[in-house]
């Protein structure tokens, strides 16, 4: 019965792909983050809560600065539960945004899973039109269509996983939205698009203690290229971890995270930009990652077994 419902869902889903797209700003510890843009990867490696703080063009006034927090809670039955917070400041733009996910988890064999994810909540977006320095002191009508807005959010995604690969695909929100109202005098063609985000990962197994773990992100993006990013990272007894990272739009990037026994992570990565654009932007942008977890990470092979204790039981 289940199969049914799962191919219906992938149907609609990918009818719904063909007709909307969208920007977004890459994050380079994706792993940490894909639930705010997929909601079907929250709480697929346990109860954690974990905090990306990344800042674009280090000391550029008004650069992009974005931070994340993101909650996984504990799942009960095939329930996954999060709460995702992400504020993105831009010039005069600051923007906040709130989500709480839902995932329900199909087991398809014995270490194979379908995660089935809706994601509900909204974008406040505060404009201060106050901090535009003015050459001149009369006033702009422009300005009169630029006000702080608030938007609802609802976004759907799905994600199998593998004992040593996933993939997943995921829209933040199916709607787009027009950002501020229409005047008499002027006709405003801002719009926040909805997008598509698709992620797949390996793990391979280099030797005993040590594998590598490759990952794509693909966005779609209305009216301009789509953006691509790749990642790889060796990892080392799970504890240690080293890699770089590039994009199709001349960024690259290097990272490293240390783990403690507990679960505790700390990573910090150095991005920079490469090609014709480096002759403009010159500045840095740099990322912190902070992980804590919450409980036992949960491995595909370790879901079956507790499960086949408890139907025992």
């Amino acid at each position: 019965m289940y199969r049914k419902k799962i191919a219906v869902f992938i149907v609609i889903f990918f009818g719904l792909i063909s007709t909307l797209s969208a920007q977004e700003i890459s994050i380079l510890f994706n792993k940490t983050t894909f639930s705010l843009f997929n909601p079907s990867f929250s709480g697929v490696n346990g109860r954690m809560l974990s905090f990306n703080s990344r800042s674009q063009w280090a000391g550029v006034e008004g650069a992009p600065r974005i931070n994340s927090l993101i909650l996984h809670l504990p799942r009960k039955k095939n329930v996954n539960l999060g709460l995702a917070v992400q504020n993105d400041r831009v010039f005069i733009e600051n923007r906040t945004f709130v989500s709480l996910d839902y995932n329900y988890r199909l087991q398809l064999n014995r270490n194979r899973f379908l995660y089935l994810g809706i994601k509900a909540g909204g974008n406040f977006n505060n404009i201060d039109i106050n901090d535009i320095d003015r050459i001149y002191t009369d006033y702009n009508p422009a300005l009169s269509a630029v006000k702080n807005y608030f938007t609802p959010v609802l976004g759907v995604g799905f994600h199998y996983r593998a004992p040593n690969y996933f993939f997943g695909i995921g829209m933040p929100t199916l709607f787009q939205s027009e950002r501020f109202d229409d005047t008499q005098d002027w006709k405003t063609s801002a719009v926040d698009y909805s997008y598509v985000h698709f992620t797949g990962g390996i793990n391979l197994k280099v030797q005993e203690n040590l594998s590598l773990n490759p990952v794509v992100v693909y966005r779609s993006l209305p009216n301009m290229p789509n953006h691509f990013v790749g990642t790889a990272d060796f990892v080392y007894k799970e504890r240690f971890s080293i890699g770089g990272g590039f994009s199709n739009n001349d960024n690259a990037a290097v990272y490293f995270s240390i783990k403690t026994k507990g679960g505790f992570e700390l990573g910090y990565g150095y991005e920079f930009t490469q090609g014709e654009i480096s002759d403009v932007i010159t500045n840095p942008t740099h990322e912190i990652m902070i992980k804590v977890p919450l409980g036992k990470k949960i491995q595909p092979e370790e879901e079956t077994s507790n499960e086949e204790q408890n139907n025992e039981n």
